[in-house]
C-alpha cells in the first residue's frame, strides 16, 4: 500500500511533498550557480560559496519541528560537508590535481554513507540502501554537470539540467513519504470529508508551481550567457521560452477554457522585451531602456489580469504586485550583472527563488480550491 493515496492527496500532504522538492531543487539550483561561478570565474568563490553552504543548512529547518533541535542539526552538518567537498573538489579540477580530485569524490561517496545511514537511524520509514542510491546518482549527475560546464558543453548542460530536476523531485517525495509515515506510524490517519485531489493532479499543481521557479532559473542563465560569455544565449534562450509552454499546458488541463496561443503569447512578448532590456543595457540606450520597461510593466498588467479571469480563487491585484517585485528584481539583477556587482547579484537571485516560492504558492492554493470545491473529493473514511 503506498504512504500516500493517489487517489486522495490532501492539501497538508500537498504542501508537505512540495516543500521537500523546493528544497532538493533549490540546492541543486545553488550548487549550479556554484559551479558556473568557479568555471567561469563569475564573482567571488567565498559569495557563491557562502550562499550554497547556508542552502545546505536548510533541511534543518524541516526537520528539527519533527525530530528535534540535536538531530537536525547533525543531519545539517553532515549535509554541510557536502558543500566543503564539492568546493575543494572544483579547486583541485581547476588545478589540475587528479589526486586531489579524487580523493575529494571518495569523500562525497563517504559523506553519503555517513548521511544514509544518520537517516535510517534518525527515521525508521527512511532506508539507508535507497538514499544511498538517490544521492550516488545525484552526485554522478553532478559531477557530469561540472565537465560540461568546464569545457563549454552548452547542450548537454541544458540535458543535465532536466535530469537533475527529475532526480531531485524523487529525492523530495521519498524524503516527505519518510515524514509522513513517521507522523502518522505508516499508516495514514483516518480523516473524513477532508478535501483532497489526485496524484496526477498534485504533480500537474507542481509543473504550474515550478513554472515561476524555472523562469527565474532559466532568465538568470539567459542573463549570464550575454553579459559573462558562459554558454550559448541563443541554445540557452530557446530553453527559455520552453518553460511558458509546459506551465500553460499544464493550466489548460484545469482551465479548459484558456486560449493556449493567447496566453503564451503574453509570455512570448515579456521574454523577448527582457531580451531587448538586456540589448538596451549592453548598448547603453537609454531611450529604448525606458521604452521597453514601460512595455515590460504593461505586460505584467495584461498577464495579471489574464490570471484573474481564469480562476475565481485568483484576484488581479495582489498578482500584480507579485508580478511587479518580481519585474523590479529581474531588472535588478540585469544590472548587477552589467556592473559586475555579483554579491548582490547573489542576494537578488535569492529573492527572485523566494518570490517564485511564494507566487507557486499563490496560484497552487487557487488551484486546489477551484479542483476541491467542482469535484467534491474526499478523503474516504
Amino acid at each position: 500500500m503506498p504512504i500516500f493515496d493517489p487517489q486522495c492527496i490532501t492539501y497538508s500532504q500537498m504542501n508537505l511533498i512540495f516543500n521537500a522538492r523546493f528544497y532538493y531543487r533549490r540546492l541543486t539550483t545553488w550548487t549550479r550557480a556554484y559551479l558556473l561561478s568557479r568555471y567561469y570565474g563569475i564573482g567571488t568563490m567565498e559569495a557563491q560559496f557562502e550562499r550554497l553552504y547556508l542552502e545546505t543548512l536548510g533541511i534543518g529547518e524541516i526537520m528539527q519541528i519533527i525530530f528535534g533541535r540535536q538531530a537536525a542539526e547533525q543531519y545539517s552538518q553532515l549535509l554541510s560537508q557536502y558543500a566543503i567537498i564539492v568546493n575543494e573538489l572544483i579547486t583541485a579540477q581547476l588545478a589540475r590535481d587528479l589526486e586531489a580530485v579524487n580523493q575529494s569524490v571518495e569523500q562525497l561517496y563517504q559523506n553519503v554513507d555517513v548521511r544514509s545511514d544518520f537517516l535510517q537511524n534518525m527515521n525508521p520509514y527512511w532506508s539507508a540502501e535507497q538514499y544511498r542510491q538517490l544521492f550516488y546518482s545525484f552526485i554522478e549527475h553532478m559531477i557530469e554537470t561540472a565537465n560540461a560546464i568546464a569545457s563549454g558543453d552548452s547542450a548537454r548542460e541544458i540535458e543535465l539540467y532536466d535530469i537533475l530536476n527529475a532526480h531531485t523531485d524523487r529525492m523530495g517525495d521519498t524524503f516527505a513519504e519518510g515524514i509522513y509515515a513517521y507522523l502518522t506510524s505508516g499508516s495514514p490517519p483516518a480523516e473524513i470529508n477532508v478535501p483532497c485531489i489526485t496524484l496526477e493532479q498534485m504533480n500537474d499543481i507542481y509543473t504550474i508551481r515550478m513554472f515561476w521557479f524555472e523562469l527565474a532559473v532559466w532568465i538568470r542563465m539567459y542573463m549570464l550567457s550575454r553579459y559573462a560569455g558562459t554558454g550559448d544565449p541563443e541554445q540557452i534562450f530557446a530553453r527559455l521560452t520552453e518553460v511558458p509552454v509546459r506551465f500553460v499546458n499544464a493550466m489548460k488541463k484545469f482551465f479548459p477554457e484558456i486560449d493556449v496561443e493567447d496566453y503564451l503569447q503574453r509570455f512570448t512578448t515579456y521574454l523577448n522585451l527582457l531580451a531587448d532590456f538586456i540589448t538596451a543595457m549592453l548598448e547603453n540606450d537609454v531611450e529604448e531602456l525606458n521604452r521597453v520597461t514601460r512595455s515590460l510593466y504593461e505586460n505584467a498588467d495584461d498577464r495579471a489580469a489574464f490570471v484573474d479571469a481564469i480562476n475565481p480563487f485568483w484576484e488581479e491585484e495582489p498578482w500584480r504586485e507579485l508580478l511587479y517585485a518580481n519585474l523590479r528584481n529581474t531588472i535588478e539583477e540585469s544590472s548587477t550583472f552589467l556592473l559586475g556587482d555579483y554579491e548582490r547579484n547573489i542576494d537578488i537571485f535569492t529573492r527572485l527563488l523566494d518570490l517564485a516560492e511564494t507566487s507557486s504558492t499563490f496560484l497552487a492554493q487557487g488551484i486546489f480550491y477551484y479542483i476541491t470545491q467542482n469535484q467534491q473529493t474526499a478523503v474516504p473514511s
